[in-house]
């Protein structure tokens, strides 16, 4: 692992570019759980898991038999708590110390905002399924498709790091694309970062490919060594 360590922090050193990928993990990592009925949730909504049976954050957000005003509390509170009362964590300030001032662009199904609030500049973050605040005001996510192809083609043939953050193995959604990406571009390296079960590295890429299983914010944290 302190091998493995030392490899990823010398690729991210000395690379040209990073495509980051984030899903719940990281999120996870910081101690946001949309998928927990955890210490946070009741502390949080216990109004809304009382009166509706809610047991996490996605199941509110996706709950289909609250009010409409009710509905819109919640999703104003969860923005308030989640987004806009945030202070970036020690995981995100690693992170964005690790990026430094790398060109980056940032792919993740995270709808907390916390990356750009951690300092990563926004037209260069792209929430694919959109964000909490695009709950409340009734907004469709924001396609940056294009800016992500022009990422992609300005470092076309450059060394470039592909760095996987706590996206689940059975996740195609951003992991997918990476993966291919990863498979035409002759000097990128993918760097996987997640708990051991959530590993998934196929054999076209293990080459090419640094694995740091364990838990996300200690090895972000060794990272930033």
């Amino acid at each position: 692992m302190l091998q493995n360590i030392e490899k990823a922090r010398i690729k991210l050193k000395n690379t040209d570019a990073i495509l980051i990928g984030a899903s719940n993990g990281l999120s996870i990592s910081e101690g946001y759980n949309i998928f927990a009925d955890n210490e946070m949730f009741p502390r949080q909504f216990g109004d809304f898991r009382d009166h509706y049976g809610i047991k996490s954050v996605l199941d509110g957000v996706f709950a289909k038999h609250i009010s409409h005003d009710d509905y819109q509390k919640y999703v104003e509170r969860l923005v308030k708590l989640w987004v806009d009362d945030y202070i970036p964590s020690v995981v995100m300030t690693d992170l964005r110390a690790i990026v430094g001032d790398k060109p980056c662009f940032v792919l993740t199904t995270n709808a907390d905002e916390h990356l750009e609030k951690a300092g990563f500049p926004p037209d260069n973050v792209w929430e694919i399924e959109g964000t909490f605040r695009d709950l409340v005001k009734g907004d469709a996510p924001k396609d940056k498709q294009p800016r992500l192809n022009e990422f992609i083609s300005h470092w076309h043939g450059r060394n470039i790091v592909l760095l996987e953050l706590g996206i689940g193995s059975l996740n195609r959604l951003i992991k997918l694309p990476m993966m291919q990406l990863a498979l035409r571009e002759t000097d990128a390296t993918y760097i996987t970062l997640n708990l051991p079960h959530e590993i998934y590295v196929p054999d076209e890429i293990a080459a090419k490919s640094i694995v740091l299983p364990g838990d996300i914010a200690d090895t972000l944290k060794q990272l930033n060594q």
